[in-house]
């Protein structure tokens, strides 16, 4: 039987060789479509602010941009559906070439071994922790932060656990078979199965519970993943000598080094600092830090810990301003809510608080000629941060600066941060209020304190559908509207707008600041501000608010990068946690 059996495990070792081999070259041409998108990203950034006309090369890069920046359906663009599809794409190759093995294994075995931890799986999981840390390389490389590539890192986690079911299968339907069912019983194998069904839980939880119970979702993903990791070590029967011990290891550590820098950046940001916290009358709660997170700008974020509170628990929120450091935590459930309580109770008092940050690569508006702002509802504290960040230099710019919001409560805690705007001459200020305003409940109501109010309706071109457009959708989440009454933004000749005059109670103005009570056409706005640029000039568009608002934002910006016209930039905030 020795002849047999050493024959076997030559073969054995032979598809071991082979499909490491291959495990090497996924590894190979995940990393080459890091170096190519770093390439494009910083040939980019060094030539599209050259003249329209100037290189084919800045053409065929606005070409390609200009379908990129689209919104896609599952996905925030076409780019990043490109992107997915090469993984996808390297995945199959990997998977598929020599998958028979020349005919001398069982090919349920094959495609076992082949979508193994040591193989696939294993490749997939080292994708997985790359795009999940949040001290990440990538940001410098690629100009994206870790709450940008947080949707990749998704799409590589749902493929490892696909991969691993796909092993599990194929091994147990191999071994039952064969009437050797009792090997998965080993050890071994046990192992095996642990670490596969903590990466299903992974997946459920990531589909079920993150939008809704976030904090139950972060620590079931640490525990399953760490849980993950060990039993993968464990699956396999002789330690010494399988290089997947190594790589886990590789793979925990880079996750640990990455969880330990955060934590010093914490104890960095624990020093000398606290936090006052207010209510607002909007029900949002403004954080006034005694000192930001080292290198912070106004429109990045950083994570806050308030140990009075949560001693387990750190979130993400938007830097409003650095004189004072200021973060608006909108209203919310789960944390927000609960730290909107701890403002009440501790109202007027000095807390324990620590930041860990700043995140947040993009494109520095200083840099371009023509900026504009587009804010929906809590968006507000990114698209403000940045923009006062940016006024801060001398500039020549023209700034268009827009915010859209359902009630007027939304501007009472940023009256002194929209009055800086108001004050600087290279900003245009646009408020608007989507909510219908309520009328009087009796005509009796002294008529000192109304004032006649326009309520506009509206009769749209009928050419563009989408989803989101549902009859019960939020009123500011309808953002295909009426336009500003303006005479240099002016709304396209498909928009019919007709007018009803009511009397109502409302603010005209906050800070001297008009208000219009109208949902604008974003879509004239952006592209009447972009076209006002010079074709040797750049503009830039950001946006923060809600998808719908941000689906025109993104649509109408890329319809407007063209290989005759300025150079054109966007960036839409948009956190994934």
């Amino acid at each position: 039987m020795a002849g047999p059996d050493a024959a076997f495990a030559a073969k054995l070792a032979h598809r071991t060789r082979h499909n490491e081999v291959l495990m090497l070259y996924f590894l190979a041409a995940m990393l080459g479509l890091v170096v190519v998108f770093s390439a494009a990203h910083l040939l980019r950034r060094s030539r599209d602010g050259e003249a329209a006309s100037s290189s084919p090369l800045v053409r065929l890069s606005r070409c390609f941009r200009r379908f990129a920046l689209r919104s896609c359906r599952g996905v925030p663009t076409l780019g990043h559906a490109l992107l997915v599809g090469l993984y996808v794409m390297a995945n199959c190759l990997v998977f598929f070439v020599h998958l028979d093995g020349g005919g001398d294994m069982p090919r349920l075995s094959n495609v076992g071994s082949r979508t193994a931890w040591l193989r696939l799986s294993l490749g997939n999981l080292v994708v997985v922790v790359v795009l999940g840390l949040k001290v990440t390389p990538l940001a410098l490389l690629t100009g994206r932060s870790y709450d940008r590539l947080n949707v990749l890192h998704r799409v590589a986690g749902a493929t490892t656990v696909s991969l691993v079911i796909l092993h599990a299968s194929c091994y147990t339907a191999y071994f039952v078979g064969t009437g050797r069912g009792q090997r998965l019983l080993r050890s071994s194998d046990i192992c095996g199965m642990v670490a596969g069904l903590s990466m299903l839980g992974l997946a459920a939880a990531g589909f079920f519970l993150r939008r809704r119970f976030y904090e139950v979702f972060y620590y079931l993903h640490i525990s399953l993943w760490l849980l993950a990791l060990v039993m993968t070590a464990l699956h396999q029967p002789d330690l010494d000598r399988h290089a997947v011990v190594v790589l886990v290891a590789v793979v925990g550590g880079v996750w640990a080094l990455d969880r330990l820098l955060r934590l010093v950046r914490f104890a960095i940001g624990a020093v000398g600092n606290s936090a006052r916290l207010t209510t607002l009358p909007d029900q949002s709660t403004r954080v006034i830090l005694a000192k930001p997170p080292l290198g912070a700008s106004s429109g990045m974020h950083c994570f806050l810990w308030l140990p009075g509170m949560r001693p387990g628990q750190s979130h993400p929120f938007t830097i409003a301003g650095l004189n004072p450091p200021e973060l608006i935590v909108a209203p919310a459930g789960g944390f927000a809510r609960v730290l909107h309580g701890y403002a009440d109770a501790n109202a007027g008092n000095s807390v324990l608080a620590a930041v860990e940050g700043p995140y947040g690569a993009g494109p520095s508006p200083a840099a371009y000629s023509s900026v504009v702002f587009i804010a929906g509802g809590s968006g507000i504290t990114f698209t403000l941060g940045s923009a006062l960040d940016m006024l801060r230099t001398d500039q020549n710019q023209r700034v268009l600066f827009v915010w859209i919001v359902k009630t007027t409560a939304s501007f009472d805690s940023l009256r002194h941060r929209l009055a800086t705007l108001r004050d600087d001459p290279r900003v245009t200020l646009r408020l608007f209020v989507t909510r219908p305003p309520p009328t009087p409940a009796t005509p009796a109501t002294p008529a000192s304190i109304h004032e006649p109010v326009e309520l506009l309706t509206l009769s749209l071109p009928t050419t563009h559908s989408s989803a989101d457009s549902d009859q019960d959708l939020d009123p500011e989440k309808a953002w295909s509207g009426p336009t500003l009454r303006s005479d240099k933004w002016q709304p396209p000749s498909d928009v019919h707008v007709q007018t009803t005059r009511v009397l109502t109670n409302r603010p005209s103005n906050v800070n001297g600041i008009a208000i219009a009570y109208e949902r604008p056409n974003v879509a004239s706005l952006i592209r009447a501000a972009i076209d006002d640029t010079p074709p040797d000039r750049r503009a830039l568009v950001l946006g923060c608010g809600p998808g719908p608002l941000m689906t025109v934002v993104r649509n109408t910006t890329a319809s407007c990068i063209r290989g005759d016209g300025p150079a054109v930039d966007l960036h839409i905030e948009n956190f994934a946690w």
